[in-house]
């Protein structure tokens, strides 16, 4: 592949685990575990990854982690940088 391909895949991929971040998070499906998963993979792959910054992404409150909700369903911990 080239190496032109391979910046613009990496790209195109960054881009959509952005957006699938902000889908899944807070969810309580399988939906931010896969994310979770797949960004692991992608630095493992890309050492320089960099998830771009959601300020819509915020860690929950203390009265959103209870019983069956979970603090994996929520994703702001992925981010390079926390968020305020």
């Amino acid at each position: 592949m080239k190496k032109s391909d391979e910046k613009r895949l990496q790209s195109a991929i960054e881009d959509i685990l952005w957006m699938a971040a902000r889908y899944a998070h807070g969810r309580h499906t399988y939906a931010p575990s896969i994310v979770r998963d797949s960004v692991a993979v992608f630095k493992d792959v890309f050492p320089d990854f960099n998830i771009k910054q959601d300020h819509v992404i915020e860690p929950p409150t203390d009265s959103e982690i209870s019983g069956a909700l979970f603090r994996s369903d929520y994703l702001d911990d992925i981010f390079n940088h926390k968020t305020k």
